[in-house]
């Protein structure tokens, strides 16, 4: 380990004798900072009609930062402090490697490619100010060094500088996105889309299990691990594009209701309510049972206003062949919701059931088959109301692709 960075640590980590104010923020910031990040890109969605497909591109390009700064920290392996004794773990993390910080890597990229943007460079400074609030809280609690989260900021400015080269790139060697794009569109627009998809992530799935953890590593589906993150990105991807695509059918109560459903698959997708509430609600302190309860209620409320709305369309449609697209991937959404209870219930007493395979390759290898199924389905939940919201947008099947692809683009 480097001695500066040794020392750097010292003198930023709260160690074994934390103050315990300084540590209630720092913790908070640790938990709670990608959120407000969220909150901030929403309202700047929400404000700035014209700025929307940059938001949305500044999500992906967190989405791929983290992935990116994950494979590196797995292929460099270097410990966190926790990991080697240096300070307590002040905030629950699992044992993976640190160098880059992935919470770093994501926020400064985010935050260059907004600064890089003359018309976003307020919300860029706000984002900024949070990565460098983040990263000194993260080492304060314990769980990186300095130069985990100075890696992560280089690796951010990295990937921003390639973006915006390629931005300036791209027009001139594709002058005409749009009729490149028609074909693929026209596909998506299909109602048999959906399932298609599914199928598709099943097979992936299977794939990925039965090649775990041979040829691929195992971190790659354990929790708060990149198909985890990539599932909590999409869904706030899927959150920006109800917010900014005008469907002519869904009333702002629709748009605030789907928001709210995917909010919260996104926050139980990251662990928040066990980051928070434990698993033991119901011996929780009378405080903490009431914010639950504040936060479960409007769950409930958009739930079943989304369901209300949705059995009034289907009252509406006299047969399953008058069903337009965005219905069908709708229903495919809910039956792989309930695909992912199911193998998430049997998973854990199917691979530890006594006599039920024949040797302890057996039960590893169904072990990762059972978890790669739950994790890649989860992940494919996003993806379906992505294309929902596509083909909502496109029109459905009934209007002609020429003018529906046309209408995408105005």
């Amino acid at each position: 380990m480097h001695p500066l960075n040794l020392t750097l640590f010292d003198a930023l980590a709260a160690g074994f004798s934390p103050s315990p104010a300084v540590l209630r923020l720092a913790s908070a910031i640790a938990l709670g900072s990608s959120w407000a990040c969220a909150a901030v890109l929403a309202w700047a969605a929400w404000r700035r009609v014209a700025q929307r497909p940059c938001v949305l591109a500044v999500l992906a390009a967190g989405g791929a930062a983290s992935l990116i700064s994950q494979e590196i920290a797995a292929s460099v392996g270097v410990p966190r402090p926790f990991m080697m004794g240096l300070s307590p773990a002040h905030v629950p993390h699992g044992l993976r490697a640190g160098l880059p910080s992935t919470h770093a890597s994501v926020m400064f990229t985010m935050a260059f490619m907004l600064l890089l943007r003359r018309s976003m460079r307020d919300v860029g400074l706000v984002i900024l100010a949070a990565a460098v609030a983040t990263g000194w809280a993260r080492v304060y609690v314990g769980i990186h060094f300095p130069f985990d989260v100075a890696a992560g900021a280089l690796l951010g400015a990295a990937i921003a500088a390639a973006l915006f080269a390629v931005q300036a790139v791209a027009p001139r060697l594709a002058p005409q996105p749009a009729a490149a794009l028609a074909p693929p569109l026209r596909a998506l627009a299909d109602g048999r889309a959906g399932p298609c998809l599914v199928l598709v992530f099943i097979l992936a799935a299977a794939w990925v299990g039965s090649n775990t953890p041979g040829m691929i590593g195992p971190a790659v589906l354990e929790e708060d691990g990149p198909v985890e993150k990539s599932t909590v990105l999409l869904y706030l991807a899927a959150v920006f594009c109800v917010l900014m695509v005008r469907v002519a059918f869904l009333s702002r109560l629709d748009r605030l209701a789907i928001c709210i459903l995917l909010l919260a698959f996104a926050a139980r997708e990251a662990d928040w309510h066990l980051a928070h509430f434990g698993t033991g609600l119901l011996a929780a302190p009378l405080s903490r049972i009431l914010a639950a309860t504040a936060i479960l209620g409007p769950i409930a409320i958009a739930a079943g206003w989304l369901a209300k709305r949705a059995w009034s369309a289907h009252r509406a449609m006299r047969s399953w062949r008058q069903w337009r697209p965005e219905a069908t991937t709708s229903l495919t959404f809910v039956a792989v919701i309930g695909t992912a209870i199911i193998l998430d219930q049997v998973a854990v007493p199917l691979a530890g059931r006594p006599g039920l395979f024949a040797a302890e390759s057996s039960q590893e290898f169904h072990r990762y088959l059972m978890l790669s199924f739950e994790e890649i389905l989860e992940l494919v939940l996003p993806v379906l109301a992505l294309l929902a919201i596509l083909q909502a947008r496109l029109g459905g099947s009934r209007d002609p692709a020429a003018a529906a692809i046309g209408r995408s683009y105005a």
